[in-house]
């Protein structure tokens, strides 16, 4: 079993605070010493109270949910496929929801979350056991993507807020066709499909003159811009692509969780991992010109309960 605490460092917020005070409060004391108008010297002051006031308040939210986090790790005890609360909590069941995304303005980049849990229930609960219930991970190398994971919402006030998410690796695939090809003049490659053991694999045959390589890519169907090389050959090449095939625990409070801190802490580089539908495609490399390629579209499942989000 694959376990990820999230624990957001507050060390970066001390950064921007003494950054802040450092360059601030030197422009604050040259603005206030000239004879400038009254307006400027009071948006100055403003702006620097206000810098700073933020600043402390993002440290001590962050400070407060990184306590609670401890704290609740200190409550959790896994075995097998169920987690055991040494004192019982009072919870929501249900599932968290994330989008994460990259904006740009001028030079710089900003990432943006869109993070919600919806209540399907809620009890105390002296333990908490994995079932087979639709996951999604579909992240990129950046942290774009989304995430869609079963759980709990702790309400216990001296833990409101701490979510414990899972992954419990589960798969039938169902592919529409056996094998798919794709061609560009005198290029040609085919590639047939058999499931696998909580994956699939695939085996290429190409005959190519001007194309520098048939390749075969995973791409999640609700991010097409979260997607997986999965292999590439000149001839022949047999890949696979195995999903998840560990349990997954993510600890973490609900306002730090994103695509990218669970890339980052789990160490994945990228990952598209799940049930729901995917995109699976054949492609040719063609020099100075988009690739030719041919494409399907296929859905995985929980083998034990069939299951969906209605996709």
């Amino acid at each position: 079993m694959k376990q990820i605490v999230l624990k957001r460092s507050v060390r970066r917020i001390l950064f921007l605070t003494a950054f802040g005070l450092v360059v601030g409060v030197p422009m604050l004391v040259r603005v206030l010493a000239r004879d400038v108008p009254l307006k400027i010297k009071a948006g100055a002051i403003a702006f620097i109270c206000l810098w700073f006031g933020l600043t402390l308040f993002a440290f001590y939210r962050t400070k407060r949910s990184l306590k609670k986090v401890e704290e609740l790790e200190r409550l959790i005890s896994v075995i097998g496929d169920e987690i055991s609360f040494s004192t019982p909590v009072k919870a929501e069941v249900g599932y968290f929801y994330a989008n994460g995304r990259w904006s740009s303005s001028g030079k710089s980049r900003s990432y943006h979350v869109f993070r919600n849990f919806v209540k399907e229930s809620e009890g105390t609960l002296s333990s908490l056991k994995f079932e087979n219930r639709p996951f999604l991970l579909a992240i990129a190398q950046d942290g774009e993507g989304e995430v869609r994971l079963p759980g709990i919402k702790i309400l216990n006030e001296t833990l409101r807020g701490v979510l414990i998410l899972y992954a419990k690796p589960s798969y039938k695939f169902s592919f529409p066709v056996e094998s798919l090809g794709v061609s560009h003049g005198e290029d040609f490659a085919e590639a047939r499909i058999e499931e696998i053991e909580n994956g699939f694999r695939v085996s290429v045959s190409a005959n190519l003159s001007k194309a520098k390589r048939a390749k075969v890519e995973l791409i999640s169907r609700e991010k097409r811009d979260v997607k997986e090389l999965i292999g590439d050959t000149k001839n022949i090449g047999v890949f696979e692509k195995e999903f998840l095939n560990e349990p997954l625990v993510i600890v973490g409070h609900h306002d730090q969780i994103s695509p990218l801190e669970i890339l980052k802490a789990g160490k994945f580089g990228r990952i598209i991992s799940g049930h729901g539908k995917f995109i699976l495609r054949l492609a040719l490399d063609v020099p100075f010109r988009p690739d030719i390629k041919e494409e399907i579209e296929f859905e995985v499942i929980p083998r034990e309960e069939i299951t969906s989000w209605g996709l």
